[in-house]
């Protein structure tokens, strides 16, 4: 089984001067390309081999994971599904924190759970970024290849406008990008059609729209954005001629009958009080999926519990074991600003006159005027070469114990060794 419309997610950061401040087909593949506009970057090169400490390391990470959460809560409506990209968020924003001073960095650092100082952070974002990279479709011999997972940054700057060298610095040492000009002021909507294209083609077509039509004015001066891939198979794929209607149950109570698959294996697979918990790995065994299944009645208490420290105690409870797995297939979009969320969140003078983003330019003030997010997942049984070459199952004589998906549930798309999660969200109706 595997990701058959792959995993895509996109953050997007737009500045302008502060003074003007308001507040399915068939899947193509994505692939690096030349975004629009003249590159303006810093004579330096990225760090490739950056010294990070273990601690560190961890620190990023679980402020990473604690953040992503916390945007669960602002953007979860009830009884409505959920997904999204913490990591993609926290690329974008630690581009737009190299340039914030003062009480905007400040609170930038609480709302964002940025534990490190600056010059520990960045280095750090960009061990995480290329580790993961690093992890890209690898080679697995027989076994197949690994998932295939891109994240790419850029900057698009009004073309002309000054930004500061130690800005340009940063971007290129510890985020791997420069910035590309283009005259925003000529003509703002067709910069942003520039951008959603470049984004379009990031995310293989699945993110097209990624800026609202009249977010890019005239007096924008600055677009961040990252972009963010991911597709990987299952290391034990399910049967496609398993998959039967089933009962899934809603927050309700009430039952409805969905396409559910099947199969018999060994997981990683853990209970907790009120909840169960299982792993599903993608080749490789460096990313997988953890889905974790509060019991009846218990959805609010466990999402109430979700944390770093919760999804390590998950993680530590973790044996294999052989069992027969139930699990609906789904598909979810989500879109939506990030202003609100962080605001509420403490970040709340970075979109307003009082923004402290003199890091970036000197020439005027500068304010966010938009924050955008987009993330797209569907899961289905469509196998891939590596997917086929595993595809024999046998079961035992007698059936094992059933984890059954048939009630709301959340799920973690993580990179293991890292704990890195790249995806998270719920499914209350697949």
């Amino acid at each position: 089984m595997m990701l058959s419309k792959p995993l895509r997610a996109c953050a997007l950061v737009a500045l302008m001067g502060a003074a003007g401040c308001d507040s399915d087909s068939q899947t193509p593949q994505p692939g690096r390309t030349t975004p629009p506009g003249e590159l303006i970057t810093s004579h330096k090169t990225r760090v490739q081999s950056p010294q990070v400490s273990a601690s560190d390391s961890a620190a990023l990470v679980a402020g990473n994971t604690d953040f992503g959460l916390a945007v669960y809560r602002q953007v979860t409506q009830p009884g409505e599904n959920v997904v999204f990209s913490p990591l993609s968020i926290t690329q974008a924003f630690g581009m737009l924190y190299a340039g914030a001073r003062g009480n905007t960095a400040t609170q930038m650092e609480q709302a964002l759970k940025f534990s490190l100082p600056s010059e520990r952070l960045h280095p750090a974002l960009n061990w995480l970024s290329l580790s993961l990279q690093a992890q890209d479709h690898r080679d697995f011999g027989d076994k197949g290849k690994g998932p295939t997972f891109r994240t790419t940054n850029a900057l698009f700057a009004q073309k002309g406008y000054p930004f500061q060298p130690a800005f340009l610095d940063v971007l290129a040492e510890h985020h791997g990008t420069g910035m590309y000009s283009l005259d925003i002021t000529a003509d703002p909507d067709g910069a942003r059609r520039a951008i959603n294209s470049w984004v379009s083609h990031e995310t293989a077509d699945r993110i097209p729209n990624l800026i609202p039509e009249g977010e890019v004015r005239q007096d924008t001066r600055l677009v961040l954005a990252n972009a963010m891939y991911f597709k990987g198979s299952w290391r034990h794929p399910f049967r496609t001629d398993s998959t039967q209607p089933a009962d899934f149950h809603d927050l309700a109570g009430a039952a409805r009958r969905v396409p559910t698959m099947s199969t018999v294996w060994s997981y990683p697979f853990a209970e907790g009080a009120g909840y169960r918990a299982l792993a599903l790995p993608y080749v490789g065994d460096t990313f997988r999926m953890l889905l974790i299944v509060p019991n009846a009645g218990q959805f609010a208490a466990v999402e109430g519990q979700l944390s770093a420290a919760f999804l390590d105690s998950v993680r530590g409870r973790l044996q294999e074991t052989r069992l027969h797995i139930t699990l609906p297939r789904f598909e979810v979009r989500q879109a939506f600003s990030i202003v609100e969320p962080l605001r509420n969140l403490g970040m709340t003078d970075v979109f307003t006159a009082n923004a402290d983003l003199s890091g970036i330019s000197t020439e005027e003030k500068l304010a966010v005027t938009g924050a955008q997010h987009q993330a797209f997942l569907a899961v289905d049984e469509k196998g891939s070469e590596a997917a086929a070459a595993t595809g024999i199952e046998l079961g035992p004589v007698s059936m094992p114990p059933t984890f059954a998906v048939d009630r709301p549930f959340f799920f973690v798309i993580e990179e293991v060794s890292t704990r890195s999660v790249l995806f998270l969200g719920r499914i209350v109706k697949p």
